[in-house]
C-alpha cells in the first residue's frame, strides 16, 4: 500500500476462545469468539460486535472477556460483517440490525446460555447494541452502549457542518475493506478536493463509505429511534465527540420510556482516557499489567454493577437516574441533566479581537469582523479522538487575527459549571453561508488554554442571520486564578470541513475564496456564551 498507509494484520484468537462461524438469515457467515467461565455450565451472554478485531488489542476483547468469565458471564465476541474474519459484503450499518437478531438467537439457543443476553461496547460497538435492540429480540434484556448515538448523524455533523477529521480518520482506518489501516505520519490535508485526502493516502483506493457521508448520503439504516422499553446504561464523557448526540439519544429514550434509562457521564474522552492535572503524563493503559487491570476495573465495574440486576437477576440497581462527574471534584447524583440545582448564567461578549466576557452587554450595538481564508484556515489543536491524551494549547490560534476571543477576569472563588453551553449570536458574511466555530477553554494561572467544548455551525442568508451554536454540556469546576475564554472564528480544520468561501460544496470544491465574516457585539442582539452553573458555586 502506497503513501504510508499500512495494512494491520489480523491478530491470533487466544487459545481459550471457542471459535464458531456464526450463519446469517442469507446464508452470510460472521466469525464468532466465545468465552465460557472455568465454573458452571450455563450462564447468562454478554455479547460485543464490532468491526475492529474481535481478537485485537485495540479494544481489549479477550481481556474484557476473560474480566467477565470471572464473574459468572460466557462473553461472546464476533468481527462485524464484511470485517476481519467474517463474510459478507462490507456495508456499514445496514445489516447490523438483522445480524444482530441472529447472533443473539444463535445465542440462547448454545447449551451453554441461561437464556439472558446483555450487550456492551463503544463507538460503532455501541451503536451495534442499538441496532440489536431495534430488532426486538426477546433475549436481550439490557444494553450498556459508550460514547454512541443511537442516530449517526450526530457523529458526522455538527449544525449542519460535516465532521471532516473524525469521519475520514475512521473510514480510513475501518472503512475499505475487510482489515484495518494505519497511516505512518499524518494525513496530507492540504489535497483538493477534500474528497481526495483519504484516496491519496491510499494509493487511489476509495472508502465508499467516505464517499457518501461526504456527499451527504447517510443511510437511513444509521439513523437510529433508540427503544425505550430495554434498561439501558447511557455511558459518555465530557470530551467525547459524540457526547452531545449520546444526550440527545438518551433525552429521546427517556422521553417514552418504559424501562429505566440511566445515564453516566465521566470526565473521559472518546477513547476513555480520563482528565488528569495539567502536567500529569500520560499512562497508556496497554503499557503495563497493573495499568492494563486498573484500566479494565473502572472502565467494566459499572456494566457489570448495571448487568447484576437486569441480565442475571441478582439484586438491585440502586444508582441515580444520572450520574456525573464534576471534574476537578467528584461524582454528583441527579434525577436529570442538567441538575436542578444547576441555573443558566450568561456571559456577554464585549471588546474585540481580544475582548471581555462580562455580566453585562455593552449598551451600543456594533460589528466586527474577520477574514476567513480557506487557504490558510484556523487549525484544530486537539486529537479528533483523544483529546486528553495529550491536551492541547490553544494559545497559539488565539493569536491569529481571524480568531476573536473573550476572556472572564481571574476568578476569584471556584466556577462549577454544570449542563448545556452554547453561544447565541447574529452573524452575516459576504458570501451566501458561512460557518460559525465556537470554542470555550479555559485558561489556566501559566497562560496554557485547553479546550471544554467546541461546536459549529452552517448558517444562511439572508443576514444578518440569528445562530445558537451548540457546545455540548459538561461537569466542570473552574478553579480560582483560572479565566473561561471564548473562540470565534469560521474554521477548525481539519475538525470540520472547510467552507470554501463559495456556493460551491465544501466536500469538492477546488477553487476557494477569502470572504468577510461579521457578528453583532452589544445592543439587543450582542453575542452571549450561555452556560448553567451550580447554584453553590
Amino acid at each position: 500500500m502506497t503513501g504510508g498507509a499500512r495494512r494491520r494484520p489480523f491478530a491470533e484468537v487466544p487459545g481459550d476462545a471457542r471459535v464458531f462461524a456464526v450463519r446469517m438469515r442469507d446464508g452470510v457467515r460472521l466469525a464468532t469468539d466465545v468465552y465460557l467461565p472455568a465454573k458452571g455450565s450455563r450462564w447468562p451472554a454478554v455479547l460485543s460486535r464490532l468491526p475492529y478485531d474481535k481478537a485485537g488489542d485495540e479494544c481489549f476483547m479477550p481481556l474484557i472477556a476473560r474480566w467477565f468469565n470471572e464473574r459468572g458471564y460466557a462473553v461472546v465476541v464476533q468481527d462485524v460483517r464484511g470485517k476481519i474474519r467474517s463474510d459478507g459484503a462490507q456495508e456499514p450499518f445496514r445489516h447490523e440490525l438483522s445480524d444482530g437478531y441472529d447472533t443473539i438467537d444463535w445465542i440462547t439457543k448454545q447449551s451453554w446460555c441461561s437464556g439472558a443476553v446483555g450487550m456492551f461496547g463503544d463507538s460503532y460497538f455501541g451503536w451495534t447494541q442499538w441496532a440489536a435492540a431495534a430488532s426486538g429480540h426477546p433475549a436481550l434484556r439490557a444494553i450498556a452502549p459508550r460514547v454512541i448515538s443511537a442516530d449517526f448523524a450526530d457523529v458526522a455533523t455538527r449544525q449542519g457542518v460535516f465532521a471532516l477529521e473524525v469521519c475520514a480518520l475512521w473510514a480510513f482506518e475501518t472503512w475499505i475493506d475487510e482489515a484495518l489501516y494505519d497511516y505512518e505520519g499524518q494525513l496530507d490535508w492540504s489535497v483538493r478536493p477534500l474528497s481526495e485526502v483519504v484516496p491519496t493516502a491510499l494509493g487511489g483506493r476509495r472508502s465508499r463509505f467516505l464517499d457518501d457521508l461526504g456527499a451527504g448520503h447517510l443511510d437511513p439504516a444509521a439513523r437510529l429511534t433508540p427503544r425505550a422499553d430495554l434498561p439501558v446504561l447511557h455511558v459518555g464523557g465530557w470530551w467525547d465527540i459524540v457526547q452531545h448526540g449520546q444526550l440527545a439519544t438518551w433525552r429521546r429514550a427517556r422521553a417514552s420510556a418504559t424501562a429505566p434509562q440511566f445515564l453516566m457521564l465521566d470526565a473521559t474522552d472518546h477513547g476513555w482516557t480520563p482528565l488528569r492535572e495539567h502536567g500529569t503524563p500520560f499512562v497508556d493503559p496497554r503499557s503495563d499489567g497493573a495499568s492494563t487491570a486498573r484500566f479494565l476495573d473502572g472502565y467494566l465495574q459499572p456494566l457489570a454493577d448495571f448487568f447484576g440486576p437486569f441480565i442475571r437477576g441478582a439484586g438491585t440497581y440502586d444508582a441515580a437516574p444520572v450520574r456525573w462527574k464534576l471534574a476537578h471534584d467528584s461524582w454528583r447524583e441527579s434525577d436529570t441533566w442538567p441538575p436542578p440545582e444547576s441555573r443558566p448564567v450568561e456571559w456577554y461578549l464585549t471588546g474585540a479581537p481580544r475582548g471581555a466576557l462580562a455580566p453585562v452587554a455593552d449598551r451600543t450595538e456594533r460589528t466586527v469582523s474577520w477574514v476567513h481564508d480557506p487557504a490558510d484556515p484556523v487549525p484544530s489543536c486537539a486529537h479528533a479522538y483523544h483529546p486528553l491524551v495529550e491536551p492541547a494549547d490553544e494559545r497559539g490560534v488565539e493569536q491569529r487575527d481571524d480568531v476573536l476571543i473573550f476572556e472572564t477576569e481571574p476568578l476569584r472563588d471556584a466556577l462549577d459549571l454544570a449542563g448545556p453551553a452554547s453561544v447565541q449570536l447574529w452573524f452575516e458574511s459576504t458570501c451566501s453561508s458561512g460557518h460559525v466555530m465556537t470554542k470555550l477553554t479555559e485558561v489556566q494561572p501559566d497562560g496554557t488554554a485547553v479546550k471544554l467544548l467546541d461546536g459549529a455551525a452552517l448558517v444562511h442568508a439572508p443576514w444578518p442571520s440569528q445562530v445558537t451554536v451548540e457546545l455540548g454540556s459538561i461537569g466542570y469546576r473552574v478553579r480560582p486564578g483560572h479565566r473561561l475564554r471564548v473562540q470565534v472564528s469560521s474554521s477548525e480544520f481539519p475538525r470540520y470541513v472547510l467552507h470554501p468561501g463559495t456556493d460551491d460544496d465544501p466536500w469538492t470544491a477546488e477553487r476557494t475564496k477569502a470572504v468577510e465574516n461579521r457578528i453583532v457585539l452589544g445592543g439587543e442582539r450582542g453575542a452571549a456564551l450561555r452556560c448553567f452553573v451550580l447554584r453553590e458555586s
